[in-house]
């Protein structure tokens, strides 16, 4: 956070964040001492928040008794990050990186005059930017205002940097290229290509669009001979310099091979299977790395859960080779504001299937070849990838411990045969079990569901009628959770 944020607004996104977490009322007073402030500060940051929650539709609201005590209460799945990206995109880094982009050829002392400050005070802030830039292995120099790497790893630093704080406002385009100019250039692309882009598509084509115009004319794209030879490799390609030439779009050659790879990898073409065959096709015959990784990966889910992923199916491999390209593009964590680890969450909330992933993770470096194993290196971001494979195919429950349930009621035989039957249909795709009659001791098992009180000792139990309601199931799923972990 301190990269981006000042001391006052990291002090707003942090009583933000404690007043969230509360979920009850705060005293002024207590929340000054937690946050080191005066209580008119704390006044002053809730005035900011009541005008920043009026445009969320009442979403968010603040509830405020003579500012004396005070609650924030939020809807469920209303996302908290677009207000705190507010106080991001108000910083001085976030400004600065935004006028990098922008203003190619202007140093540190031009942005500092746009700030109307000195250019000490910029610096302060500009050098905190260079550890933070090292983590995606760019090497930023502050004076220059300028980005030291490959040139496809910056430009998709830029694409996470703008996609990730504007994609949720409403008509926004932070880019100086002309957007009526490349609505026309993407309306040839689906006419040469014979496809309809989705909205989300339409819009991540246009950032990348964007950001390859305005880098083009000054950083061109260096592509890779191998990389070359993959895409000549796919007769599709045909088309894109179809779309370039009836399109007469002022870009190189070079850049037709990257946006190809755009294309692909960034779910643009997605849905389309002609064109998905044909792109795997071409891996499959360069032997890529990413489809090398594919192979790997099937090798290893064989050998460690004993079961065959369908490698003979083209848009199956598609897939798979695309998320491994997506990664190649940059490395590390593309949440850059948040730097949210999924590895860090799924360890907290699931610890069994962390420590599977992890035993994964090395099963696949073991068998991975050098070009391979460069690919793995960039854990964090296919960690979520790989993990989602394994559970779509329900192999996290293959190695799962069973749940042991004692079905104790006084119904007939019937009603406990058919209520394991629908335990097993509501949560069987995510949990294994064991079910054991009223015989076996209340000692040998994880859970004992009852339709009438039963003392179980240590051992939890679950309530639940004849006929379970729709909160029994939700009370079921929650200790089911609670019992894997």
């Amino acid at each position: 956070m301190k990269t981006f944020l000042t001391a006052s607004s990291l002090k707003k996104v942090k009583l933000l964040e404690y007043l969230l977490e509360s979920n009850t009322w705060c005293s002024t007073k207590e929340l000054a001492g937690v946050m080191g402030v005066t209580e008119k500060s704390i006044l002053n940051y809730l005035d900011e928040f009541e005008q920043l929650f009026k445009e969320t539709n009442q979403k968010i609201q603040l509830f405020n008794d003579r500012n004396k005590n005070v609650q924030i209460l939020k809807e469920e799945d209303f996302p908290i990050y677009p207000i705190y990206l507010k106080f991001y995109r108000a910083s001085y880094n976030y400004k600065l990186i935004d006028f990098m982009f922008q203003n190619p050829h202007l140093r540190l002392t031009d942005y500092a005059d746009s700030q109307f400050t000195s250019i000490s005070t910029v610096s302060r802030y500009a050098k905190l930017l260079k550890q933070y830039f090292s983590r995606y292995r760019l090497d930023f120099l502050p004076y220059r205002l300028d980005l030291k790497g490959s040139e496809v790893n910056i430009r998709s630093f830029y694409y996470y940097f703008y996609w990730n704080s504007t994609r949720e406002i409403t008509n926004s385009w932070p880019f100086k290229a002309d957007l009526k100019k490349i609505k026309a250039y993407i309306t040839n692309f689906e006419e040469v290509y014979g496809i309809e882009l989705e909205p989300l598509q339409w819009k991540t084509f246009a950032y990348w669009m964007a950001i390859t115009l305005e880098r083009s004319s000054h950083a061109p794209v260096q592509i890779e001979l191998a990389k070359k030879k993959v895409v000549d490799n796919d007769p599709s390609f045909a088309l894109m310099r179809k779309w370039h030439l009836i399109g007469k779009l002022p870009l190189k050659e070079s850049e037709l091979y990257f946006l190809y790879q755009v294309i692909y990898s960034f779910g643009i073409i997605d849905g389309n299977s002609n064109y998905e065959n044909s792109y795997a096709l071409a891996h499959q015959k360069s032997q890529t790395a990413s489809y090398q990784a594919v192979v790997n990966l099937a090798k290893v889910v064989k050998e460690h859960f004993n079961f065959q992923l369908a490698t003979t199916d083209l848009e199956l491999v598609f897939n798979f080779i695309a998320f491994h390209e997506r990664s190649a593009f940059f490395f590390g964590n593309t949440d850059v504001f948040f730097n949210r680890s999924y590895i860090t969450e799924l360890e907290a909330e699931r610890p069994r299937e962390c420590q599977i992933m992890n035993n994964f993770h090395q099963e696949l470096l073991r068998n991975a070849s050098e070009s391979v194993e460069k690919l793995l290196s960039n854990w964090q971001q296919l960690f979520l990838n790989y993990y989602f494979v394994l559970d779509y195919y329900g192999l996290f429950v293959k190695q799962a411990v069973p749940i042991k349930i004692l079905v104790k009621d006084d119904v007939h035989h019937t009603h406990r045969l058919w209520l394991m039957n629908k335990i097993r249909a509501y949560f069987g795709h995510s949990f294994t079990f064991e079910f054991f009659d009223y015989k076996t001791p209340v000692s040998q098992v994880d859970l004992v569901i009852s339709n009438f009180y039963v003392n179980t000792g240590d051992t939890p139990l679950i309530l639940m009628k004849v006929l379970p309601t729709e909160r029994n199931w939700r009370q079921l799923g929650g200790m089911l959770y609670q019992l894997s972990r």
